[in-house]
């Protein structure tokens, strides 16, 4: 039966309508929340204190942006220099999630880079690191919970790409420093896996993903690497929850007070203020996100510090996030610059993210081809896989 989209016209005139009323209630408290970051500001020091304040509460964890690596909330900063002579490598990774509904059930990651040498024309290192390709396939035992029977979410695969992008780039990296150039590296999302970032029991997931990431970001380090992660149209509201303190004192400070704070940014996302305040070529200050992980006994010298950019023009902002381990904080103004660049040359989102991306994907075409040599090792071994009645009726359909 053909779609007919005018049998939703009664569903999308009240989706409109809600858009319309949550987008007055965001404006409305934006004129407020903007107030911090402007340059009259004259309350950084004491809106810090009283954010030090929300994160010495007993049993409760303040994640938003903390403003103490010696920049103020309030501060704008223009983009540093790129360097003469540096090779830049992006990472990026795809997956074949499993479906039970298949012949047989299986999973597949491939991680790929793109590199270019600035300094040098033609440089071997370019090609050499688009042969550079990690992948896994993970074959059926291995995607099903012994305890439920079921398939493991999705996230699970996930995780293993995210963890093999950083991989690839640590062996990047040392290509790079063996060709004497300076490694600037970029990783497409955040560099600490989101498993990461919302796990509730980090001492059991330090062996499968945060001593891995450890070791690959201590290699990154090792060989005087600068390296962050680009976050496009980011939708944290971590600035926000900071600027709803704004006028707070800290003895002030209560789980109530945070929590009503915190419902005053309901829907606000921190490009939203940006997009009025951070002008075009320019960052914010650097602030820790708060998240648990990097606490010393995890991240330890590799917690990640984090600012907003704006590599749009005048009326026309674009706002990315940039994280970036604090070892590297020092190296922050090049990569806005190297990346700004490379924001110009992809029309808003980097170049060189851009081409990572199509070293990594797995087309369709691609995977099909895998599940052929798959069947066919099959039947080599006598085994004949058979759909599930659902998928033979989708096929046939």
């Amino acid at each position: 039966m053909p779609f007919d989209v005018r049998q939703l016209h009664e569903q999308i005139n009240r989706y409109a309508q809600a858009y319309q009323t949550t987008r007055c209630h965001r404006e409305d408290r934006l004129a407020q929340l903007c107030a911090p970051l402007r340059d009259g500001f004259a309350h950084a020091d004491a809106l810090l204190e009283t954010c030090r304040a929300a994160t010495r509460i007993p049993g409760l964890r303040w994640a938003s942006a903390l403003f103490d690596a010696g920049e103020p909330i309030n501060r704008q900063f223009p983009f540093g220099q790129e360097p003469d002579r540096y090779a830049l490598v992006a990472a990026d990774g795809s997956q074949i999630l499993p479906d039970r509904h298949k012949p047989f059930v299986f999973a597949y990651v491939q991680v790929g880079c793109a590199g270019l040498v600035y300094g040098e024309s033609r440089h071997p290192l370019v090609e050499q690191l688009r042969r550079v390709k990690r992948s896994q396939l993970i074959e059926e035992s291995a995607l099903f919970d012994e305890r439920t029977g079921e398939l493991k979410p999705p996230a699970e695969i996930v995780n293993l790409r995210d963890l093999m992008e950083i991989e690839l780039m640590a062996q990047a990296c040392r290509m790079a420093r063996d060709a004497d150039l300076q490694p600037v590296l970029v990783a497409d999302g955040s560099l600490v896996p989101f498993a990461l970032l919302t796990s509730r029991n980090l001492a059991y997931d330090a062996e499968r993903l945060l001593n891995p990431l450890k070791a690959a970001l201590s290699v990154i380090r090792d060989c005087g690497a600068w390296v962050c992660g680009y976050i496009d149209r980011p939708n944290s509201n971590s600035i926000a929850r900071t600027c709803a303190l704004a006028g707070l004192s800290p003895d002030a400070v209560t789980e109530r007070t945070l929590r009503e704070r915190e419902r005053e940014v309901a829907g606000v996302f921190d490009r939203h203020l940006l997009e009025r305040e951070l002008a075009p070529a320019h960052r914010t200050a650097l602030f820790d996100p708060r998240w648990e992980v990097n606490a010393p006994q995890y991240l330890g010298e590799h917690a990640v510090r984090a600012c907003y950019v704006n590599f749009g023009e005048p009326g026309r902002p674009i706002i990315a996030r940039i994280e970036a381990p604090q070892w590297c904080a020092g190296a922050i103004g090049a990569l806005c610059a190297v990346l700004h660049r490379h924001a110009r040359l992809g029309g808003g989102y980097p170049l060189i993210l851009k081409a990572a991306h199509e070293e990594a994907v797995v087309r369709q075409e691609d995977q099909h081809e895998i599940e052929q040599a798959i069947e066919q090792a099959l039947l080599a071994s006598g085994i004949l896989a058979q759909a599930s009645f659902k998928q033979e009726a989708k096929d046939r359909a």
